[in-house]
């Protein structure tokens, strides 16, 4: 019989352990990313060769244990009890070697083919200590490697590694016999008899496993032998019982702390220790970001610095994207000639070029902003960033878990409201999505970049930036406490968050977190901006005006030949006398027609029609709030040298109280059509994400009418 020459594995291990590092590396550029049956985890499958062998190898959620009571741990659970894999690779952060080996403990119990890969040896290292795994290996029956996750040389150990054990198929040994006799193995050795003799013979392999989870009152298994055996069933109760009477304890507590027994007798002995003579890094460190009088103000001194870095490089080579944008309308202008502009010209220069492209423009801002994030992640920061917001967020009726999904919905809203996921508590479940759209999303990132430099002077900007982000977090906050004092009323979950050492951000994964942001984008853009884009050029390019009320061409023609004008005088003069074209324009048209019958309620915050329309568009997508201005101003068309950008046209056309209304209720509005949908999908209730859209809204527009009446009467 010919070996095999095609395997699977499963990479499980506890979050931040270096999993996805090394399924990264292990699976190149092989890798995709899509999402488990039923639910929007996400599934990350990839595939490696190794000495003619080739293995699929399958990156499982992040968890601590298999109790099944996430969605992540009930997905992995799931999949590790299918068996339909020829190894477990478990991952074990060296570093934080205890607390990992608990989810061992309980892949072991199930006696199945699995080795595991102690990550991170680099880091322990640097501590002044070292495991000796060859004697850890030997104590508990399973084959271990050590491995650094983003070094090729390892990791090309480790390929050979698992291939050799997914062919021996090697068996871990059932952990608990270690303990020798007490009443919990003499327990589980009962239930397990019982399950052996009342289960079919494919179960009787599983038997201790479960004999351990009926102990834990485990409601998978429970469940299960209350539906299919009442009577095992009933007698592992008379059991779990026993042991409560004998111990006055629950069985649960029991097993969780004969475990931890376990660790300390078997696996601790094997973490030695080295003199060193220098202080850890990682102590001094939070001796520093963690002090509870410095920590905070320096967590917001760091975001203020992300915000003006974006700023002083972005904004040039946004610049330069612009002028792109602007040549490439003028070259097809061009290319199509001089026999007047048929409507697949307009569309094509003032639709795509001048929609799409409007947020193009934003790129290199974007890959900017996730830039420095992903070094404050990748550094170790982004943990204590969480834990020092804890003791702030309970004062909200929050727990610092909020935190995690605050962070990602910098990013975006929806993978946010998913990563709610992690929340004990319903009600506090339901709070924090309520408020997670006020986190400014990557989706505004663009629209604030547009407008804050249109009224702001670049001394401003970073300043302004960073307070429309303290804004929404101070608004959520005030947000969740209203809402758990009253519609939410509830206990707080608890807050659990593993700080991973301090280390120099690996540049690989740093480039890897931008390139799947940037494409994200990119993707966005070209699929549900361009089709917004396609809409709305329509709604906003008929019907065409024939006859104007003003021959715009004749005042614009007799200014640039007056000699009693400035060059800056003649420039305001045109620039008011081509945004009075663009108004009369689209007033006609049937996106200009919406945007005057809903004028009047958007009247007391400044608005008028045109933005009106793009705020319409905007609930598609945030960013087609640009792509709508963009389209209204027919920019892809500007040809000349002196072509005005968006962020000009915008500045003579509108105010600084205007301005200052537009951020406000960009950063404060319903979200995108796709967040609603999110909500809903992750509260089964329409209820909740109804009320969601409408306290949004009307949160954004009581905030954006004071805002602007009270910067009207001062400026």
């Amino acid at each position: 019989m010919a070996p095999k020459q095609q395997f699977k594995i499963l990479l499980v291990g506890n979050p931040n352990c270096g999993k996805t590092t090394i399924f990264n590396t292990l699976s190149g550029m092989r890798a995709k990313v899509g999402n488990y049956s039923g639910v929007t985890v996400d599934k990350k499958t990839g595939k490696f060769s190794v000495d003619g062998c080739e293995i699929e190898v399958e990156d499982l959620p992040g968890i601590y244990t298999l109790s099944a009571s996430s969605s992540e741990e009930k997905i992995a659970r799931d999949i590790i009890s299918e068996g339909n894999f020829d190894l477990i690779v478990n991952v074990v952060d060296s570093s934080n070697f205890e607390r990992n080996l608990y989810l061992t403990l309980q892949l072991a119990e199930m006696k199945l083919p699995f080795i595991i890969a102690l990550n991170m040896t680099d880091e322990l290292e640097k501590q002044g200590k070292y495991i000796d795994y060859k004697g850890l290996s030997a104590a508990l029956g399973i084959p271990i490697i050590k491995c650094v996750g983003f070094d090729t040389a390892s990791i090309s150990l480790l390929k050979k590694f698992i291939l050799k054990s997914a062919a021996a198929c090697t068996l871990a040994h059932f952990p608990w016999e270690t303990l020798g006799e007490n009443i919990l193995t003499s327990k589980i050795a009962v239930i397990s008899e019982m399950l052996k003799s009342g289960l079919p013979e494919s179960y009787a392999e599983f038997a201790p496993w479960m004999a351990v989870r009926a102990l834990e009152n485990d409601r998978i298994v429970m469940d299960s032998l209350k539906t299919r055996t009442p009577h095992l069933y009933d007698s592992v109760k008379r059991v779990y019982a026993e042991v409560e009477a004998q111990t006055g304890e629950t069985a649960e507590s029991l097993v969780s702390a004969a475990r931890y027994g376990m660790i300390d007798k078997i696996c601790m002995p094997f973490l030695k220790s080295q003199q060193i003579e220098h202080a850890n890094l990682t102590s001094k460190l939070d001796a520093i970001f963690l002090n509870k009088f410095i920590g905070i103000p320096l967590f917001f001194a760091l975001m203020y610095a992300v915000f003006e870095f974006v700023f002083a490089l972005g904004d040039p080579l946004m610049s330069l994207m612009e002028d792109f944008f602007i040549w490439l309308g003028g070259a097809v202008g061009w290319l199509w000639g001089d026999n007047g502009e048929s409507i697949l010209e307009k569309f094509i220069v003032d639709g795509v070029i001048g929609g799409v492209g409007g947020v193009f423009v934003f790129l290199p801002n974007i890959i900017l902003l996730f830039f420095a994030l992903a070094i404050l992640e990748d550094s170790g920061y982004m943990a204590r960033a969480a834990f020092l917001c804890d003791r702030i967020m309970k004062r909200f009726g929050l727990s610092g878990s909020i935190v995690i999904p605050m962070l990602i919905g910098f990013g975006g809203s929806v993978p946010a409201i998913i990563g709610t996921r992690t929340l004990k508590s319903r009600v506090e479940r339901i709070a924090t999505i309520m408020v997670i759209p006020l986190f400014s999303c990557g989706a505004r990132f663009p629209v604030y970049v547009l407008l804050i430099p249109v009224f702001f002077q670049q001394q401003y900007r970073g300043a302004a930036m960073f307070g429309i982000y303290i804004i929404g977090i101070a608004v959520a906050m005030a947000l969740s406490k209203l809402l758990r004092i009253t519609a939410l009323k509830g206990e707080d979950s608890s807050f659990l968050i593993e700080l991973p050492p301090y280390r120099l951000p690996r540049m690989r994964n740093v480039l890897e977190q931008i390139s799947v942001r940037a494409l994200g984008f990119v993707k966005k853009a070209g699929t549900i901006i361009l089709a917004m884009s396609v809409i709305l050029w329509a709604m906003s390019t008929f019907p065409e005006k024939k006859v104007y009320e003003r021959d715009y061409a004749a005042e614009i023609s007799k200014i640039e030949q007056s000699h009693d004008m400035s060059e800056a005088d003649k420039s305001e003069n045109i620039a008011m006398l081509e945004n009075a074209e663009t108004s009369e324009r689209f007033s006609y048209t049937y996106m200009g027609r919406l945007g005057n019958f809903m004028e009047p309620v958007f009247r007391p915050l400044g608005f008028d029609n045109k933005l009106v329309s793009a705020l319409i568009g905007s609930l598609a997508a945030k960013e087609v709030f640009i792509t709508q201005l963009g389209i209204i101003y027919g920019l892809g068309g500007d040809t000349s040298e002196e072509s005005a950008t968006l962020r000009d046209r915008l500045n003579a056309d509108y105010s600084l109280p205007q301005g200052i209304s537009v951020l406000l209720f960009i950063l404060l509005s319903a979200p995108c059509i796709a967040t609603v949908s999110t909500t809903y999908a992750e509260t089964k209730s329409w209820k909740v994400a109804a009320a969601q859209f409408a306290i949004l809204t009307a949160i954004a527009y009581v905030c954006a009418m004071i805002a602007y009446q009270i910067a009207s009467a001062v400026v």
